[in-house]
């Protein structure tokens, strides 16, 4: 075994056991042949390649975890882009430093393709989905069927409080995507710097916190919802100028 290889291997059981210790064992996963990748290398370039390896099940591996006693909504979680691509050592960012996550009340068929797409990007914009970040899709999250989301933020997930974690390969992040409707994310456009974080504290105000539910409307319906706005805005106004 090369070093490659082992370093793969060992990353992919060190993040795996750190998904049990989070989330505990998950209900499903996609492909069903679960396992290391067998070299560090994106894809093979053989004729059975896609070319997005974000189709390629050597690359991108998809988890589901059911609701339980604790945990009363779906989560959805990549597994693959924190792997050590092109690395025989360890460094400070394993492969491109993020695993993505979605949570939803009910269980969600979408989902699968949304994280692939959104590691599509990842991988092929050789960069990362990193908390403060906003997805714009331009269809319905649920395409096609339809949904009054279209926009994801990126944001930390309750579930990994803290934030970055160490694997024998490099540090990597376990974030979360949150879906929003297109006022929304214009809204969260519209305040410079700290867009994410008040988008995701309106949600929370609200009581949708981090799930993502493609039937529901805008928040930004509300009656009540300007008293709400107004006091996340001013907090991360003068958060802003306190710095």
């Amino acid at each position: 075994m090369t070093d490659e290889q082992k370093l793969m291997q060992a990353a992919w059981e060190a993040r795996n056991n750190l998904f049990r210790e989070l989330l505990g064992d998950y209900t499903s996963v996609w492909p069903a042949d679960y396992k290391p990748p067998a070299d560090s290398r994106l894809l093979r370039g053989s004729a059975a390649d896609t070319g997005d390896p974000a189709n390629n099940d050597r690359a991108l591996a998809l988890l589901t975890y059911g609701p339980d006693p604790l945990r009363h909504h779906w989560t959805y979680l990549t597994s693959g882009l924190s792997n050590p691509w092109f690395q025989d050592s360890t460094q400070e960012v394993s492969g491109f430093g993020c695993e993505l996550m979605i949570k939803t009340p009910n269980q969600a068929d979408w989902t699968e393709q949304v994280l692939k797409s959104m590691a599509f990007h990842v991988f092929n914009s050789i960069g990362t989905l990193s908390p403060g970040a906003i997805v714009r899709l331009n269809a319905p999250i649920s395409y096609p069927n339809p949904s009054a989301l279209n926009s994801f933020f990126i944001w930390y997930a309750d579930e990994a409080s803290d934030a970055w974690y160490q694997l024998p390969s490099g540090g990597f992040g376990m974030f979360v995507a949150i879906g929003i409707t297109e006022d929304e994310c214009n809204f969260a456009e519209s305040i410079e710097e700290y867009g994410a974080w008040c988008i995701q504290e309106v949600l929370r105000q609200v009581g949708i916190g981090q799930l993502t539910d493609n039937k529901r409307t805008s928040v930004l319906g509300r009656e009540d919802i300007s008293n709400i706005t107004q006091s996340v805005v001013n907090y991360a106004q003068n958060f802003r100028q306190a710095q």
